[in-house]
């Protein structure tokens, strides 16, 4: 990778970070204890931020859509490197969408106009690719979110294609599932998914305002969720959710982005809380798009629209 295309910036402050000492809950849910960036292209800048990832050191992978590359971050918002550029050679993207990383820390990205998946190491380093464009095996039409299982399987929507592709660490194919019917896809496909504590995929659908539960072949097990606006109490409404995310002690939450709130479930799938991505500089509503768990309870959430990152607690 030439030089251009990566830079590697080991001590930068916290960029246009605010600190929110206040530990007070936003309606029950969690608090915001950090949130840092603004629109631009420089380090610790954003262009849309779509899907966020979490490593064991609790680092934070974040695509930087609209920029074409990724950007890491320590797990108080200190940026640390970034790479990738807009373009179709190995390291670049167009439009980049989906993050994951597999049990060795490898980063794992959907570029989703180029119609593959790209692997790199954890200082951005490329390893190798997969796919283009069509309808084969291993081929993709707009990969979009992608997750790992316990055995390092990567699964990834393939979304033009209404099915899911799974993949080993090397990228081998290993097999899919789905059509259209069964994974109800409609316009817009589902966006993100995740993995439940014991196993199971939780899939955001987008269009349908609903999540859906697969078991990792693809039988359907149930689904929850319509689509509504305003206050719910019961965490059954969605206005477009999108990013999913589980936690250490098997939670999941769900970005209802155009409700601009978070949704928590226990791992049985009991609502237990929500709360709005309202912003700290203002009163405005957010749009809460990708969403990760870390450790002790942390939870990472890209603000799409405000170009931003934000972690509750």
């Amino acid at each position: 990778m030439k030089k251009s295309q990566f830079i590697n910036v080991t001590v930068i402050s916290l960029l246009n970070c605010l600190v929110v000492l206040s530990t007070t809950a936003q309606e029950n849910g969690n608090a915001l204890v950090i949130q840092w960036g603004e629109f631009g292209d420089k380090p610790g800048q954003f262009k849309y931020p779509a899907m966020i990832a979490a490593d064991r050191n609790s680092n934070i992978y974040v695509v930087d859509q609209h920029n074409h590359r990724i950007q890491k971050f320590d797990s108080d918002g200190n940026f640390i490197l970034m790479w990738g550029k807009l373009g179709e050679t190995h390291g670049e993207f167009n439009y980049p969408y989906g993050i994951a990383l597999n049990s060795k820390g490898d980063v794992f990205v959907s570029d989703m106009n180029n119609n593959r998946i790209q692997k790199f190491t954890s200082d951005g380093r490329f390893i190798s690719a997969t796919g283009s464009y069509g309808s084969e095996e291993g081929q993709l039409k707009y990969p979009y979110g992608i997750a790992f299982d316990e055995k390092d399987i990567l699964y990834v929507i393939d979304a033009f294609n209404y099915r899911i592709q799974t993949f080993d660490s090397d990228l081998r194919f290993v097999s899919k599932w789905g059509d259209q019917e069964s994974i109800g896809f409609k316009l817009y496909m589902p966006h993100e998914m995740a993995f439940s504590k014991d196993g199971n995929i939780i899939m955001s659908d987008r269009q349908n305002n609903r999540i859906s539960f697969f078991t990792k072949d693809g039988a359907l097990i149930k689904r929850m969720g319509e689509y509504g606006e305003g206050k719910d109490s019961g965490g059954n409404q969605f206005s477009e959710p999108h990013g999913v995310a589980v936690d250490e002690s098997g939670n999941f939450f769900i970005c209802d982005r155009y409700n601009f709130r978070i949704h928590k479930f226990s791992p049985s799938g009991d609502f237990l809380t929500q709360w709005h991505t309202s912003g700290v500089f203002d009163n405005s509503k957010h749009f809460p798009l990708g969403i990760t768990a870390g450790k002790n309870g942390y939870i990472y959430v890209c603000d799409n629209y405000a170009h931003c990152i934000q972690i509750y607690k």
